[in-house]
């Protein structure tokens, strides 16, 4: 049983917060950076990652052309039975995040699918299916303008940050943005790829030599390969540190309603402020969704204000606070935050296998 003391560290979050910035750098790399041996932060790094406290998942979810569809959903439950809903979606590859959720729904639920018929496949064949679902309401998501794996601890040093990132002082940017919009488009991920890349959800400072091995493939292919859908924005690393531990434990979600013509400087303005996680358009009762790490749960209101502030175009037209995140990009949390395993996100597997026949 993991222990609920930690024995974490300013050290164990400096090495969190570089591998954030470069998730599969070398320990002889990350050494003169952070002022450890390599040895020492190989020791850190399993340790952490045995308690569950700290993790570096891969995520990959382009194939053909096109990315994912990407749905939040809004999932009402019959009374008392929130808990058991969670419990089979949690299970899902579907369903890469759940979190129960203050407001006017019981979960909240983040779906990618391969194409909008698996969308509604999964919702009505799987989602309203299960027991104790009284209803969904979904919010297709159009536009990434600011994706989770940027939101960064703010640990190291500039200089640090800079031998890590290679930017100067003139193009550095403060922890949590402002950033330019996730790129949608890329190298897309062949059906022979997908299965190295499931393979990094777990782990993805997972070796290349042993990556050879499982797959059958030679070094070099493995790295050409790795490398190539990098680049290309169809995998991307995702480096976590459980939220009890961050110093940011409270999750939050805002909606709001914004011009169409001034969603891009909301976006930017929103990745600006230093809670912001991610920042998405959506279709839906209303068009932007933010998500947000807060220290405590008071700050929501002066989050908010903030936004209200920077933002004269954007319209606050609801909040929530998570009360247990279960589930966060393919991760089983504990309530605590800790990793408990993972699901990996084989969001190609058909969603609703035991609606036979329905097409």
């Amino acid at each position: 049983m993991k222990s609920a003391i930690s024995a974490m560290d300013d050290m164990d979050r400096a090495l969190v917060h570089a591998l954030q910035l470069a998730p599969r750098a070398s320990w002889e790399r990350l050494g003169p950076v952070l002022g450890a041996r390599p040895d020492t932060l190989a020791r850190r790094w399993e340790r952490l990652t045995e308690a569950g406290e700290a993790w570096i998942s891969g995520i990959g979810l382009r194939t053909g052309g096109r990315p994912p569809h990407m749905a939040w959903v809004e999932v009402i439950c019959a009374a008392g039975t929130s808990p058991a809903v969670a419990d089979t979606l949690v299970d899902d590859a579907h369903a890469l995040a759940v979190e129960h959720s203050t407001g006017g729904r019981d979960l909240m639920v983040f779906v990618a699918v391969p194409d909008l018929h698996a969308l509604y496949r999964y919702l009505s064949f799987r989602v309203q299916r299960v027991p104790g679902v009284v209803s969904t309401r979904s919010s297709v998501v159009t536009a990434v303008h600011y994706a989770p794996d940027r939101w960064r601890l703010d640990q190291l040093t500039p200089a640090q940050t800079d031998r890590l990132t290679g930017r100067t002082g003139r193009t550095r940017r403060p922890p949590g943005g402002p950033a330019s919009p996730a790129p949608l488009a890329g190298a897309s991920m062949s059906e022979e790829e997908r299965p190295l890349v499931l393979a990094l959800a777990a782990d993805a400072r997972r070796s290349v030599a042993s990556l050879a091995r499982e797959f059958e493939m030679s070094e070099s292919t493995v790295r050409r390969r790795l490398a190539r859908l990098e680049a290309g924005h169809s995998l991307r690393f995702s480096s976590a540190l459980a939220s009890g531990l961050s110093g940011w434990p409270v999750a939050a979600t805002v909606w709001a309603e914004v011009p169409e013509y001034e969603v891009a400087d909301c976006a930017a303005a929103a990745a600006g402020l230093r809670e912001t996680r991610t920042c998405m358009s959506v279709s839906g009762r209303w068009n932007f969704m933010i998500s947000a790490r807060l220290r405590t749960v008071e700050d929501l209101s002066r989050y908010t204000a903030d936004l209200s502030r920077r933002l004269p175009g954007l319209r606050i037209t609801d909040s929530a606070v998570s009360l247990h995140v279960r589930k966060s990009e393919a991760q089983e949390l504990d309530h605590h935050g800790r990793r408990i395993r993972t699901v990996p996100p084989d969001i190609w597997a058909e969603p609703a296998p035991d609606a036979s026949g329905v097409v």
